[in-house]
């Protein structure tokens, strides 16, 4: 719920609340404040109808009654309600009056006076009425006030909100947010600021920390190399020879992780910001020719759609990508299998014929997690595969079916 809608819902609410209760009040105190006030007009005519029919004057109130009685003077007052049939607007209307015994010259008599009255009923609805229309006038205006004030109070913090969605710490530019009145805006713009600027100097950090180690790892590497190499040119017994080979193997698969590794930590930083139009039908096509030998081995048999299909990425991303997913292919499938490549504008779709894994799903896209362990692959093919779909927003599936293996990728 966005936070306009939230505040306009929670002030209607409480408005409306308040209003019934204020409403309920208001009725009552109404209710009282009339009642009190008929009585008091019925008691000054009660004691006007006293003193003419004492003075013998023609009795001017309206349906005034007065009545010899026995009963006593100390009778204590009765207050009523009644109706009386009016011919002219042919209804009923009601009338409060009033009973009371007073002694004049001597003789006690029942004075009744009546006034007329708005039936509660017509106070209620007229009290509704009066509510429902308050409540309409505030909620609109409720609504249109918080809609400019928030417009302008919440402004700059929307404004940086959008930049900090654009920010990212792989881009040298510092970022910049807009300045608010509001002292708590503005403190959270410092505080977000600091926080992007020691991202950026970690991200730095960290950068450096991995080029420098991945290229301080490569040198005794190569070194290491060249040794083995110079070493299987001398003379050496079977033995030893079988040493060299397995030490270089090693060698070179420790070379290949450090450079997974170190592509993932670009990927992670977001190092990679070059895109340029990638024919991935065409990339495709050169990765299977220059690929052809590893198929024959195991006498694979591929069946291959390619559509021309244009995407717009790092070219080096993409060339790992779909090498990764041929390597993949070519290392699972069993021998005389099947495998199905496809690019569409749509999506890529390699599919390989081979057992079902023999480890969670969950596992597949793990950094070191394979279900054969084998020392001569560093088990980071799919992995990286993973990182490059989701430096793109591209969704990758996998699924299994028919004894076949299929990665789907959707542009």
């Amino acid at each position: 719920m966005k936070l306009l809608h939230r505040a306009t819902r929670d002030f209607l609410l409480a408005t409306t609340v308040i209003l019934v209760f204020a409403g309920v009040g208001l009725y009552f105190f109404l209710k009282k404040l009339v009642k009190e006030e008929m009585q008091e007009q019925l008691r000054l005519q009660a004691a006007i109808v006293s003193e003419e029919w004492h003075s013998g004057q023609h009795l001017r109130a309206p349906f005034a009654q007065i009545d010899l009685t026995s009963l006593p003077v100390t009778a204590a007052p009765v207050f009523g309600d009644t109706l009386i049939y009016d011919a002219i607007q042919h209804e009923h209307e009601g009338y409060h009056y009033l009973k009371q015994v007073n002694e004049i010259d001597g003789q006690r008599y029942q004075i009744m006076v009546m006034t007329t009255y708005i039936g509660w009923d017509k106070y209620y609805k007229t009290i509704f009425y009066v509510l429902l229309f308050t409540v309409f006038i505030l909620a609109a205006s409720g609504v249109l006030i918080n809609y400019v004030s928030n417009k302008r109070i919440w402004g700059p913090f929307f404004l940086n909100l959008q930049r900090l969605k654009q920010y990212s710490v792989s881009n040298p530019a510092p970022l910049q947010l807009y300045d608010s009145p509001i002292k708590e805006f503005n403190e959270l713009r410092m505080t977000l600021k600091d926080l992007a600027d020691r991202s950026r100097r970690e991200y730095i950090s960290l950068r450096e920390f991995t080029e420098n180690a991945s290229h301080e790892i490569q040198t005794p590497l190569g070194i290491i190399l060249s040794k083995l190499d110079r070493m299987s040119q001398l003379e050496v017994n079977e033995e030893m020879a079988q040493c060299i080979v397995q030490a270089k193997s090693g060698v070179e698969r420790l070379s290949r992780m450090n450079k997974n590794l170190l592509l993932l930590a670009k990927l992670d930083n977001n190092a990679f910001e070059s895109r340029t139009p990638i024919r991935m039908d065409e990339l495709l096509q050169q990765h299977l020719t220059l690929m052809d030998d590893l198929f024959a081995p195991k006498a694979i048999h591929f069946t291959v759609m390619a559509l021309p299909t244009v995407v717009y990425a790092d070219p080096y991303l993409c060339d790992i990508l779909i090498s990764n997913l041929l390597v993949n292919a070519i290392r699972h499938t069993r021998p005389s299998g099947s495998a199905y490549f496809k690019i569409s504008p749509a999506a890529m779709v390699f599919s390989n014929e081979a057992p079902p894994l023999d480890f969670p799903v969950e596992q597949l896209f793990g950094r070191f997690k394979k279900g054969v362990k084998n020392n001569e692959f560093t088990g980071l093919g799919l992995a990286i595969v993973k990182e490059i779909c989701n430096f793109y927003d591209w969704n990758i599936l996998y699924k299994y079916e028919g004894g076949h293996h299929s990665f789907i990728i959707s542009f």
